[in-house]
């Protein structure tokens, strides 16, 4: 009785989970004009541009280094990463930063039509800064910084899934 009770319970959290629209992190059904794409605006190959070529990738994109007549183009109008004092501690000495990120982006198909105009997708990290350890906090924040380009390209790809 009680394993046909735990194979019902199994069943019906398995049921609930594909009824809500449950996706694994990182995918996307990018529509099939989208299938072949170039990227301008940004370099593919460090920080935001790399990140963006393995996430179109994994989703079955190819990525062109070289823009051909009929394929889609993802434009980076602009790319800010900014570092903003979140808090201060009673010596007078920052105690917490926060990351911000923020991309600006247009997509067009192969004809030449405009798929999204200017949309803007935004992230944002913070940490804790300790004056005596700045060689592990350098460290933390390039980490945070890579999180924040995987989040931003995450938000891209969910953009390009609904056009």
């Amino acid at each position: 009785m009680k394993r046909y009770l735990a194979k019902l319970f199994i069943g019906f959290s398995l049921l609930a989970i594909t009824a809500c629209g449950f996706h694994l992190r990182g995918s996307a059904d990018l529509p099939v004009g989208l299938q072949t794409m170039y990227v301008q605006g940004v370099n593919m190959q460090q920080g935001l541009g790399l990140e963006l070529k393995r996430g179109l990738t994994r989703n079955g994109v190819a990525v062109l280094s070289d823009y051909q007549q009929g394929s889609a183009v993802l434009t980076i109008l602009d790319s800010k990463f900014e570092r903003r004092v979140l808090s201060v501690g009673s010596d007078s000495k920052v105690s917490e930063y926060e990351l911000h990120g923020i991309v600006n982006f247009k997509v067009s198909d192969g004809d030449g039509k405009v798929l999204a105009d200017s949309q803007t997708v935004e992230a944002q990290r913070d940490y804790q800064f300790d004056q005596n350890q700045v060689l592990g906090k350098d460290e933390e924040e390039r980490l945070l910084k890579e999180q924040l380009n995987q989040q931003l390209v995450q938000s891209i790809l969910r953009r390009l899934s609904v056009l």
